[in-house]
């Protein structure tokens, strides 16, 4: 065992955690999750190292999916912008890891809408990106604000959705989740961590909207279902969270929101798939 809740093993058992428990627990959440068949995707991964030290690299993403069954994860930067702002190198980076592992990691960009954000765009999906990731608080921009319309505004026009950070440190974001939405009609929003800290007011804000689906990656258990599960996609947020948590989550929100078998699926890939366009 090298890796355990997605962690480095040796470094828990070091601070104290006993192995051999910790790999049972894991091994029996990984059989008692009673999740339907299906695919499993992650729609929200991070790879690099974070401004703040959190480090995820692809060799640790891949090994991570492949003890959690999961087939694909869409991947973006860790807070990386470059002495410029770009995220071209950390852009980069995750194209690479994709074009290594063709089919199981889907490259998201990241850009600043402050910060030459057109050519960061265009190189990405010249790279073969397909989507953007954005985050109001790392970068400190409004949701709102002309620039950031217009960043959702080129990434539509590429037929990407957009992933956006949701909580945590965030304001209030139904006003101005609910002004990009007006101001790019087209625009595909996934709003990250179930909208929360938000959560009741986007619900009612986007309440039966075509364009706003949300994530599960460490969100809460009551704000999830309140949610239709057909707007919902399972994240983990790796390497923030992990699969293992992740995935119980859902399940937990499954058994407490009555969804069917079929629903389950769809918010474990389904959903995601199809906001990829790719065959479920």
């Amino acid at each position: 065992m090298t890796r355990v809740w997605g962690e480095d093993a040796a470094a828990l058992v070091a601070a104290g955690a006993d192995a051999a428990a910790l790999a049972a627990l894991e091994d029996g959440l990984l059989d008692g999750f009673a999740l339907p068949a299906g695919p499993r995707w992650d729609a929200h991964t991070h790879l690099g190292r974070d401004a703040d030290g959190h480090a995820l690299d692809t060799a640790g993403l891949v090994a991570d999916m492949d003890r959690w069954g999961v087939a694909g994860a869409v991947a973006f930067p860790a807070n990386e912008p470059g002495d410029d702002g770009s995220f071209t190198v950390a852009n980069d980076a995750v194209l690479a890891a994709a074009a290594a592992h063709p089919g199981r990691i889907v490259p998201v960009c990241r850009a600043d809408p402050r910060a030459g954000w057109a050519a960061a765009v265009d190189r990405a999906a010249a790279g073969g990106a397909r989507g953007l990731k954005l985050h109001p608080v790392a970068q400190g921009f409004a949701p709102e604000s002309p620039e950031c319309v217009a960043c959702v505004a080129a990434a539509t026009a590429l037929g990407w959705p957009v992933l956006f950070h949701a909580g945590f440190g965030a304001r209030r974001l139904a006003g101005p989740f609910r002004d990009l939405a007006a101001a790019v009609p087209g625009a595909r929003l996934i709003l990250a961590h179930g909208a929360r800290g938000d959560a009741r007011a986007v619900r009612e804000a986007f309440a039966g909207h075509p364009g706003v689906w949300f994530d599960t990656s460490l969100a809460a258990l009551p704000d999830l279902v309140e949610l239709p599960p057909g707007r919902l996609v399972w994240g983990s947020d790796r390497p923030y969270g992990e699969h293992g948590t992740a995935l119980q989550l859902v399940a937990l929100a499954a058994r407490v929101a009555g969804w069917s078998p079929s629903e389950v699926a769809g918010v474990l890939g389904g959903n995601l798939l199809a906001l990829l366009g790719e065959p479920a």
